[in-house]
């Protein structure tokens, strides 16, 4: 009988029947690779050199690897512990070419549906457009909404204006510009100024343009002999009504497109000021007066008549008490003028103040002579001699 005790070689005999030991608990002082069938779980379990049992159909951890699953094998997600196909658990970033919706759903969403911009937000060149009207201080505003909180209205440029009454028809020469037809034209020198506005030239009759016409409306010019980059405005302060109402037309600006000064003034800032080349002229804050013309412009350069004459090269004039005089004698009076073209001495009564005639005559440059009909005693006249 063989000794079931120790090892025996079946020398590749198959066993047949051959059955493992079965009990619902695991033997006792198991050695390693023992078999042993549970009929509690319905495994066959090896004793690992570790020390524990595995079922004969258990697989260690991380022994599946990609080769030996076959290809196209059927695995239950429900088999996994990640399911690969719900997006939170996707890692790394997907190219949005590679969803079929993407663009769609972007463009699905409004604006408003958004994030908030951090920054200026550009719109290389286009603009917004349909916006409503602004309710509030920080809305976005459009350009009517601007003029008419400004109280102004500015409409399109005009190719051309009129500088005198034309005929409201066909293409003619305005201000040196031909133009043709669709040009926008001011018209604004008609005899009649109901016929003032804007207009489109044309072959034939001219048409307003559809701009509205109001006080405070401006336009301005883009070409023409004389009044090319110029800016004109309604002066009318009344409602206008095209065709029935005058129109008035007044330039606010003028080469370039800016009022500045004209001749004889300078600007300061906002203010237009009178430039005084000289003291001639004194401009104060509010009027202008005349101040010292010099000799060269026709004055004297001097504010009294003594300094007059002394600017003139004139010498003050002579007085003085004449001394007593015989009848019919010369008698020398010393002025010291320093000039023979002297005037008339004019002679005054000191007691009554009344103007005598006495004769008299030049002697040198620095002397005259008088001389009364009858005596005259000492202070009793005064002599005035000018040169």
């Amino acid at each position: 009988m063989p000794n079931w005790y120790s090892q025996h070689k079946y020398n590749q005999i198959p066993g047949v029947g051959v059955v493992l030991p079965t009990s619902s608990s695991e033997p006792t002082a198991p050695v390693p690779f023992e078999l042993w069938a549970s009929p509690a779980t319905g495994k066959a379990s090896w004793r690992t050199t570790g020390g524990t049992w595995m079922a004969l159909d258990d697989v260690t951890d991380g022994a599946i690897t990609d080769a030996k699953i076959a290809p196209g094998a059927n695995i239950a997600l429900s088999k996994l512990a990640t399911n690969p196909l719900a997006r939170t658990n996707h890692t790394g970033q997907q190219p949005a070419s590679t969803i079929s919706d993407f663009t769609a759903q972007v463009r699905a969403n409004r604006l408003d549906q958004l994030a908030a911009p951090g920054g200026d937000v550009a719109m290389a060149g286009y603009r917004l457009t349909g916006l409503a009207a602004p309710a509030n201080p920080a809305d976005a505003a459009r350009l009517a909404d601007v003029q008419a909180a400004a109280g102004i209205s500015v409409k399109p440029a005009v190719r051309a204006a009129t500088t005198g009454t034309i005929t409201l028809s066909g293409l003619q020469t305005i201000d040196g510009v031909t133009v043709t037809t669709g040009d926008r034209v001011l018209v604004k020198a008609q005899t009649n100024p109901v016929q003032n506005g804007l207009y489109t030239a044309a072959a034939g009759a001219w048409a307003r343009t559809a701009d509205t016409l109001a006080p405070n409306t401006f336009v301005f010019i883009s070409e023409g002999s004389t009044l090319a980059d110029t800016g004109w405005a309604i002066s009318s302060d009344a409602a206008i009504t095209p065709g029935t109402t005058p129109i008035t037309w007044a330039q606010f600006a003028g080469g370039g497109g800016s009022a500045g000064p004209g001749a004889g003034l300078v600007q300061n800032g906002a203010n237009l000021d009178v430039a005084a080349a000289d003291a001639s002229i004194i401009v104060n804050p509010d009027n202008i007066t005349v101040g010292l013309v010099p000799i060269a412009k026709g004055g004297t350069g001097a504010t009294t008549p003594a300094a007059a004459r002394t600017a003139l090269g004139l010498p003050s004039p002579y007085t003085g008490n004449l001394p007593a005089l015989t009848a019919g004698v010369w008698t020398n009076i010393t002025h010291n003028l320093g000039t023979l073209d002297v005037n008339d001495p004019v002679f005054r009564g000191l007691a009554t103040g009344e103007f005598v005639r006495l004769d008299a005559k030049t002697i040198d440059v620095n002397t005259v002579a008088v001389r009364a009909d009858i005596s005259v005693a000492a202070d009793t006249l005064r002599i005035k001699v000018t040169a």
